[in-house]
């Protein structure tokens, strides 16, 4: 007795053929039974002689050819097909509008956005390095003016009987040598001053990406012509050498926040990045890409930038001398293990 096709069994048939083809194309021996069993569905249906002994044998061949096709689905058959329109600004760009698969799209939107990750983890990386060099350098050159600042506050001490406020010319022959050698340490200091000047605003400029830092002129080298001068110019190291410990705080505290938050973010999100487009790769060239794996590679992605974060506020080196920042793409790139110590961790506290 032959009655109607019902919903499911229509759609069961429509994709019976994209499942055969994609069987006949994959599959080394593909049963000639089931072949002809679902061959003889197709004519039922389009016969109207579809009755109950037809759907029993189409769905025990359905089965059968499920099976042989496994793990490609017909979910991620049809979500490798060419359905989803293509972004309007390669249209407006005048590129290739066709349509695109989702699996397509989803890898060149992940394969951007870790190409853009990694350029900003390039960035900051080099800002980092260079600033914490920077600051160095910068402490350095501190340490080398403030000795000559207590050398140069020392002879200005012993020539302060004998000179006073008397231009330095009116000094004698054996004062003279006394007051060539503390010239000599001014213009040292006045040198080493330039130098940690410059390098504090270069690193204030690299740090704040240009947005800060002031322009400094060259000291002047002229000899002193008193000892009023001298000390003169020991409160004005001083002074700067204030303003350097502050800039270099500052620069210090940023680091300190690009290096335990942005940076272990930002390689975190770009290690499952890494992740999420060697799947792709292996879903697409196994047809086991479906269509809730968008919505689960973006879940995997902010668990990556999670581990990430976690990694950095610990602050976690490992005995192989891996920093945080290594250790946070590596938690990105692999979040299981990262989240199964946590659950072990919130286990105990469960006890």
């Amino acid at each position: 007795m032959t009655r109607s096709v019902l919903p499911s069994e229509a759609q069961a048939l429509a994709t019976a053929e994209m499942l055969l083809r994609f069987a006949a194309e994959n599959v080394n021996e593909l049963p000639r039974e089931t072949v002809a069993t679902i061959n003889t569905a197709l004519d039922a249906q389009a016969g109207n002689a579809w009755n109950e002994q037809v759907a029993t044998d189409f769905w025990c061949a359905f089965n059968k050819l499920c099976a042989l096709v496994k793990p490609a689905t017909v979910d991620t058959l049809s979500t490798n097909l060419l359905g989803v329109p293509a972004p309007r600004w390669r249209a407006w760009a005048g590129g290739n509008a066709r349509p695109v698969s989702v699996s397509r799209r989803t890898a060149t939107r992940y394969l951007a956005l870790l190409i853009v990750l990694l350029g900003i983890s390039v960035v900051l990386g080099f800002l980092v390095s260079t600033t914490l060099s920077l600051g160095k350098d910068v402490e350095q050159l501190a340490t080398q003016g403030d000795e000559l600042n207590v050398k140069l506050t020392a002879a200005a001490d012993a020539l302060e009987a004998g000179v006073a406020d008397r231009p330095f010319a009116t000094a004698s022959a054996d004062q003279r040598k006394d007051i060539a050698a503390m010239q000599a340490l001014l213009h040292q200091q006045n040198h080493v001053l330039d130098q940690m000047l410059q390098k504090s605003v270069m690193m204030t400029r690299l740090i704040s990406l240009g947005w800060n830092g002031a322009t400094i002129l060259p000291g002047d080298l002229k000899d002193a012509q008193n000892l009023a001068e001298v000390r003169q110019a020991v409160r004005d190291y001083q002074i700067s050498r204030r303003d350097v410990a502050s800039e270099r705080l500052n620069a210090q505290i940023s680091v300190g926040v690009i290096t335990a938050t942005v940076l272990p973010i930002v390689l975190g999100i770009m290690g499952a990045c890494a992740y999420v487009v060697r799947l792709i790769s292996d879903q697409i060239k196994d047809t086991t890409f479906s269509a809730t794996s968008p919505i689960r590679h973006l879940v995997r992605v902010a668990l990556g930038g999670l581990s990430g974060v976690v990694i950095g506020f610990s602050g976690v080196v490992t005995e192989m001398g891996l920093s945080s920042s290594a250790l946070a793409f590596i938690a990105g790139y692999a979040v299981e293990p990262v989240f199964s110590t946590i659950d072990s961790i919130a286990e105990k506290f469960r006890r």
